[in-house]
């Protein structure tokens, strides 16, 4: 029983030791500034999905004793690209707090495909520029991945694609310019001529009602005098 015990305990060890480091597997470890440090790049979430909140991962460790490096978010910044379309934002680094040596910036990817990090500055007083890329640019940590299959029940649209209707929108918008001036032109004329009828409209009836006021007020005239004729002529 104690040896089934101790085989029991060693697996669940490895399995934990498996999911504790299954992220950095999906990162690029490399001995910067002449080796004297390493860096260990990817995103905080892998694989890293479109639309979701993600951020820049960097471990930065010295190798001599393999101790973390704190202090890195005051000289360091990294430039991330969206490779496809060549967008790219410098963004500040910022520590992590409770675990030394680890760094991130926090950003939402909104486009799949191969991203590129390029870490510039100073470590220690040591210049450094480092550039790390995801798998399509050869690296070790994913490209970003569409959410659509992660999706349920229903599929939303992603980002790219409520850009591209948004695009379309105004293109449609900049392309009818011209005619925008003679729609407006239009609605003036036609707002015009519906105040005018209103105010045509407004007469006929102050009209009609004066009409009928007088036709009663003619119809009790009437009323009036022949009761007082039958009223003589019953006398």
């Amino acid at each position: 029983m104690d040896g089934m015990r101790k085989l029991q305990f060693v697996v669940l060890t490895l399995a934990l030791a498996a999911l504790a480091t299954g992220v950095a597997f999906a990162h690029e470890r490399r001995d910067v500034i002449g080796g004297k440090y390493q860096f260990v790049v990817g995103f905080i979430v892998e694989p890293p999905y479109e639309g979701q909140k993600n951020g820049v991962d960097l471990r930065i460790m010295r190798k001599a004793d393999n101790s973390a490096v704190t202090g890195a978010e005051t000289t360091l910044k990294v430039e991330i690209t969206h490779v496809p379309s060549a967008v790219s934002k410098t963004m500040d680094l910022r520590a992590i707090f409770g675990d030394n040596g680890h760094y991130t910036a926090d950003l939402i990817p909104t486009a799949t495909g191969h991203y590129r990090m390029r870490f510039f500055g100073t470590v220690e007083g040591n210049a450094v520029e480092e550039t790390f890329n995801s798998r399509t640019g050869g690296g070790n940590f994913n490209d970003v991945q569409s959410s659509v299959d992660l999706q349920f029940p229903a599929k939303l649209p992603e980002a790219r694609e409520l850009d591209a209707a948004a695009r379309g929108a105004l293109n449609a918008a900049q392309g009818v310019g011209g005619t925008a001036a003679e729609a407006k032109s239009a609605a003036e004329s036609a707002k015009a001529e519906a105040l005018d009828a209103r105010s045509k409209a407004s007469t006929a009836i102050n009209l009609a009602a004066t009409g009928i006021a007088l036709a009663l007020a003619g119809a009790v005239i009437g009323v009036a005098g022949l009761t007082t004729a039958r009223k003589k002529m019953g006398g």
